[in-house]
């Protein structure tokens, strides 16, 4: 038996391991109160999910908002005024009316008038300031009120985080005797004439049955809380969601009488302030924002509305589950997570079971939360987590270290049998028509094949005594380039130039593969004949090209030459403008002709033969002005520098593209060509005040040379920006990199 005990225990090791690890961890974070805020920002999540509810016809809410201040002209507002106020109220006969406006001083005129409507209105309940401010004080009731006991108390409970999740109904005052707190007391006086009175459930009175509703008080750890002072008598508050609010109407509408006769009749009437300027606002679990936050008049209707439909309509108060309770219900997660990673055989099967239990367990929480429960969800999700990913990353280790014993052997074995083969090895080895070199992460050659020998004179036994790379490569900057791409072993070819035993030099190319982790073979080839075979096919192609363009685009540029002398003897003397036109067709021939020849010769632009780019591009406007009206101009910023031959030349062809285009088709009266030499890169500007065009509707084939243009920018590797409107010019900006 203890064998097959010691068996099963050796086989769910990781889920022994996980559950006091992780479970014990989590309940420890749990009660130092380190989860607290995120289970409280969880459970305001869950008051936002919850349903919809009708508002509360029981309620009316008298508001004393910006326009009243304006109407009034001052604030506080005086006595005379709230005693009209109270007094319009009163003859609409509701069952209780709630101030929730601080009257401790009197404010004239009115004082006497608002003492007698005190003192005639029994069902009025004023409020007073219980708990000590920051600055230690306290605010009295009216002094009329407090005599008959129409007193309430104004304080709300605010979390850490400056949210109301907990309401009193009661507390004690300066003088140590309880008092209600408003929505709490305007709901008892609402029940207490319907026969519905708060009854102590037990001697120690934390339990009360209020009509169908039953309270308990809140402990200090009860729920996510964590050691909360929990002084007077406070529970959770579970307000409804009310997407309209209550009925409300203004202070203004009361007392000119824009208000249904009967629309207090029978309710619970508060007043209070919305005004903004005013600062009497509070966040509560629904409040996402600024602008959705609740004015204190409402967080007493809520509370009354929260009591009034505890009592007669059975809506359920927030239970909380008890200690033991909540520890069993974390570390039961935490058994399921550690055997879920545990049985799992592939991450993508831990995956989704992580997320099917994530979500059950919060669509379980959910549920008993629309029930009127409040159960933690922070700590078990966080045990059920954490024991996959524990009991999964042990089990992991626990294959590797198998895996790990499994190829240790393996690589014995595999030893013995290359030993046993090692001569067979050599000999094909020695018989491969490449050079095969084995070398250390150090740069020592361990062993070189026949041919190695044989191209370049090394043997295996010279090799042990000297540095190879060292002899091979002179340069040292070189050397440390090709010792970096031996032991990178990329699979890559590098061709190079080495010196044989004899100081001759043979063009080769090498790769690397990594054999064992301090232990590569290089692999290389004679690769002399190709090299000079690539050299022949590159004359080759150099003279065909020379041939093409000799025969074909300087023997066309010379055809122009002899037809314009031969239009040029025709014309009379006195066309003075055809003849300057003729002279610029001639040059432009002709310099078309010099670049054909060039090109022959060099493959390159004659203009940055002579010269650096920007003088390439002067020229080329001097030349385009010859034979135009449009005022071009060139310029330079920045220091001058050479860039690679291919970049100068696109960027010249693009230049005169532009240049041609701004003045055949934009009809330019001004184009402004500017060359801006920055430390890192080259930039092209070439602005005119042409016509323009819309360059989302151009095509590529009609948009004056943008084709060709786009392919030697991206030939280039640079970046393209052509900004045009009609009516407004065009401009186009070539960025290119200076390396």
């Amino acid at each position: 038996m203890w064998a097959t005990l010691k068996q099963q225990l050796w086989r769910w090791r990781g889920i022994l391991i996980t559950v006091p690890a992780v479970a014990g961890g989590v309940l420890l974070l749990r009660l130092t109160g380190a989860l607290q805020l995120m289970e409280l920002v969880a459970l305001d999540q869950m008051f936002r999910l919850r349903p919809t509810e009708s508002a509360d016809s029981r309620i009316v809410l008298i508001t004393v908002g910006e326009d009243d201040v304006k109407q009034l002209g001052q604030w506080p507002m005086s006595d005379a005024t709230l005693a009209r106020l109270i007094s319009s109220i009163k003859r609409q006969q509701p069952k209780v009316i709630g101030l929730d406006i601080y009257r401790d001083l009197p404010i004239e005129p009115g004082h006497q008038e608002l003492v007698k409507v005190f003192q005639s209105t029994p069902n009025l309940i004023g409020i007073e300031k219980v708990i000590k401010t920051a600055q230690g004080e306290v605010i009295q009731a009216p002094l009329a009120l407090e005599q008959r006991g129409q007193t309430s108390a104004s304080d709300l409970l605010l979390d850490e985080d400056g949210r109301i999740r907990r309401s009193l109904l009661y507390l004690a005052n300066r003088n140590g005797k309880s008092i209600m707190t408003l929505g709490a007391r305007l709901a008892a006086v609402y029940l207490k004439q319907k026969g519905i009175q708060l009854e102590p459930m037990n001697v120690s009175q934390t339990q009360f049955r209020l009509g169908r509703a039953v309270f308990t008080t809140l402990e200090p750890n009860d729920g996510g809380y964590v050691n909360i002072d929990n002084g007077g008598y406070q529970i959770l508050s579970n307000f409804s969601k009310l997407p309209n609010g209550f009925r409300s109407v203004s202070m203004t509408d009361v007392l000119q009488g824009r208000v249904a006769q009967d629309l207090m009749r029978n309710h619970i009437v508060l007043i209070g302030l919305t005004a903004e300027s005013l600062e009497n606002r509070f966040f509560t679990s629904y409040t996402t924002n600024a602008i959705s936050t609740s004015v204190g008049i409402e967080v007493h209707a809520l509370f009354a509305n929260q009591l009034l439909s505890a009592a007669l309509d059975s809506r359920p108060l927030l239970k909380v589950w008890s200690d033991p309770l909540e520890w069993g219900w974390t570390i039961a997660w935490s058994v399921i997570g550690a055997v879920i990673g545990w049985v799992s055989r592939s991450p993508r099967q831990i995956i989704v079971r992580a997320i099917v239990l994530g979500a059950m367990l919060l669509g379980s929480a959910y549920g008993l939360f629309l029930v009127g429960w409040w159960i933690i969800i922070i700590p078990p999700l966080l045990a059920l987590m954490g024991s996959i990913v524990m009991s999964s990353s042990y089990l992991l280790w626990e294959n590797l270290k198998e895996h790990a014993r499994t190829l240790e052997q393996k690589v014995t074995e595999r030893t013995l049998e290359l030993s046993q083969q090692k001569q067979l090895l050599q000999t094909i080895v020695d018989h491969i028509p490449v050079m095969i070199t084995l070398y250390e992460t150090t740069g020592q050659i361990k062993f070189v094949n026949r041919q190695f020998e044989q191209i370049l004179g090394w043997s295996t036994t010279n090799l042990h005594h000297i540095d190879l790379i060292a002899e091979l490569i002179s340069d040292p900057q070189q050397q440390q380039q090709i010792l970096e791409h031996m032991l990178a072993a990329t699979g890559t070819w590098l061709d190079l130039k080495l010196k044989t035993k004899a100081n001759h030099l043979v063009n080769t190319s090498w790769t690397n593969i990594r054999l064992a982790n301090q232990l590569f073979v290089g692999i290389g080839q004679d690769i002399s004949d190709r090299k000079r075979a690539e050299k022949a096919s590159i004359l080759d192609e150099r003279n065909r090209m020379a041939r093409e363009i000799h025969d074909t685009l300087a023997q066309a540029f010379t055809g122009i030459l002899l037809h314009v002398g031969a239009v040029a003897e025709e014309i009379p003397e006195e066309a003075v403008t055809i003849q300057a036109h003729l002279e610029t067709v001639d040059e432009l021939a002709r310099t078309g002709l010099s670049e054909a020849r060039r090109s022959v010769a060099a493959l390159r632009p004659k203009l940055l033969e002579e010269g650096n780019l920007f003088n390439a591009l002067k020229h080329l406007t001097a030349q385009m002005k010859l034979s135009t009206n449009t005022n071009i101009t060139c310029e330079t910023i920045g220091a001058t520098y050479a860039l690679l031959p291919d970049v100068e030349n696109h960027l010249l062809r693009i230049g005169q593209e532009a240049l041609t285009n701004a003045v055949k088709y934009a009809q330019a009266s001004q184009i402004h060509l500017e060359l801006v030499c920055e430390e890192t890169q080259c930039v092209l500007r070439i602005k005119d005040d042409g016509q323009g065009f819309d360059v989302g509707q151009v095509s590529a084939t009609k948009g004056f040379g943008l084709l060709g243009m786009s392919e030697r920018v991206e030939k280039m590797g640079g970046e393209l920006v052509i900004q045009s409107q009609p009516g407004q010019g065009t401009e186009i900006v070539v960025v290119v990199s200076r390396g």
